[in-house]
């Protein structure tokens, strides 16, 4: 259907570039220099060369005739015939009608590709399936800063759509859910999933082991991952974040590289509480042209610190302490792949996403996060919470770099404490894939005693005992 599609919108266009050459073609032809009026001959007795030549005549004769009435002359006076400037047309049609008709089919043409697009677009939304993974953690890894940018920035281009393919179908999202609730043994927990498209879901769990090398994303033993069982139900109770300034302004600090992670203020906020909650942070990748507008308003906003410097007003610019240190921090979000950042605190009441979201915005720097009001919204975005349904048109505000993404989404470390959460204590020891694994399906043979034990690695050779 996608093909054909294609086929005849290439078909409509090579039309239309037909139909302009065969006009163009036949204007060239209709328009023409407008013809000259060409002076008319008039008989020599009568018109204006007669009267010229009487007043040529000498005086005496008009002396005698001066009281005698002139007769009038029996033949008129010939008169200069109107000419009429030749208008072009093509095929019969005024060039201004022409010219109408043709604006009128560019707009309806282009308001039917818009409509078809958008209403495309709005069904590859609601029919673009998720799942969710959980992300098994483990016990000794930490990531650093750079390689948590890396990270996000693998993330960034594995989830970003091509150009036609966003405009086409819209782009995908992918998110990373803090839950707690009750476990597989039936008792409280706290897990961390990740949603995301089923197709992207290895690229996704070789995205984070670059950084977290024995983390794995719905999967134990190197399997395909698995959808973690179950889905989300409908909150009493949602509330959404975006950022209070520009995004300019980041929302990472100058030190943050000797803090504890983010996500380990709230997993502590959530398994206090004793209920049932979730926490997501949502990315959806900007456009890649975000990235220079984004550069232009870093640029704009240094500009008008130096010319405020300069002219005496009553800012410091770039002099001020408090603004070298904004621009220096905004300096660590250029360059960086650019998401939409859609925060969501549910739980069953409003006084327990109060609480979580003290711990959700307890960091900050020279930005922060800052709830938004959802007086006549709130049934809308709890219903779409089960979905993760992303809202139509995302608020400037929630614009954010990989650099503040890898921030708050740095995975909680072995020294969070008491706090219920499942990790795999099975490293990803390099090995030969002769070697059998713990956990395969096929036994490891055990030789009788006295018999030397085979074992086969990588090259064919084999380790015996001495």
């Amino acid at each position: 259907m996608t093909g054909g599609r294609i086929v005849l919108l290439v078909l409509l266009a090579a039309a239309a570039l037909a139909v302009s050459v065969i006009a163009g073609a036949n204007l060239l032809q209709t328009v023409s220099a407008p013809e000259t009026a060409r002076p008319q001959a008039t008989p020599s007795g009568t018109g204006e060369g007669a009267r010229a030549r009487r007043t040529r005549r000498p005086a005496r004769r008009d002396t005698r005739r001066r009281g005698a009435r002139e007769r009038p002359s029996r033949m008129p006076a010939l008169r200069a015939a109107p000419t009429f400037e030749s208008k072009p047309t093509v095929l019969g049609v005024s060039l201004p009608l022409l010219i109408a008709i043709e604006a009128a089919i560019g707009v309806v043409g282009l308001t039917g590709v818009g409509g078809a697009l958008t209403v495309r677009r709005f069904r590859c939304r609601q029919r673009r399936e998720y799942a969710l993974y959980e992300l098994h953690l483990s016990p000794h890894d930490e990531a650093k800063p750079q390689d948590l940018e890396d990270m996000l920035e693998a993330i960034a281009n594995v989830v970003r759509a091509f150009p036609a393919d966003r405009i086409r179908s819209g782009q995908p999202f992918v998110s990373f859910e803090l839950l707690h609730g009750a476990g597989p043994s039936g008792a409280m927990e706290w897990s961390l999933g990740v949603r995301c498209e089923p197709r992207v879901a290895v690229a996704l769990d070789a995205a984070i082991s670059a950084a977290y090398p024995d983390v794995r994303l719905g999967q134990l033993l190197g399997e395909t991952p698995r959808p973690r069982a179950g889905v989300l139900g409908v909150p009493g109770h949602v509330m959404r974040f975006r950022k209070q300034r520009s995004f300019v302004y980041p929302l990472l600090a100058a030190g943050d590289e000797l803090s504890s992670p983010p996500l380990e203020a709230i997993a502590h906020a959530q398994v206090a509480l004793g209920v049932p909650s979730a926490v997501r942070f949502q990315l959806t990748p900007a456009p890649a042209c975000f990235e220079e507008l984004a550069r232009a308003v870093y640029r704009r906003h240094e500009n008008r610190l130096v010319r405020q410097e300069r002219w005496g007003l009553p800012e410091g610019g770039l002099t001020s302490t408090l603004n070298r240190a904004e621009m220096a921090n905004a300096e660590r979000t250029q360059n960086r792949s650019l998401f939409w950042l859609e925060t969501v605190v549910a739980a069953d009441t409003q006084e327990i996403c109060r609480q979580l979201a003290a711990a959700v915005q307890a960091r900050r720097g020279e930005n922060r996060l800052r709830r938004r009001w959802l007086i006549a919204r709130q049934d809308l975005y709890r219903r779409r919470f089960q979905t993760a349904t992303p809202p139509l048109l995302p608020s400037p505000r929630s614009l954010v770099s990989a650099a503040e993404a890898a921030h708050l989404l740095e995975l909680p470390s072995a020294r969070m404490k008491a706090v219920p959460v499942r990790r795999i204590a099975l490293p990803r020891i390099p090995m030969p894939p002769e070697i059998l694994r713990m956990g395969a399906e096929e036994p490891v043979a055990v030789p009788p005693e006295g018999e030397t034990a085979t074992v086969p690695v990588a090259g064919g050779r084999r380790l015996e005992p001495a």
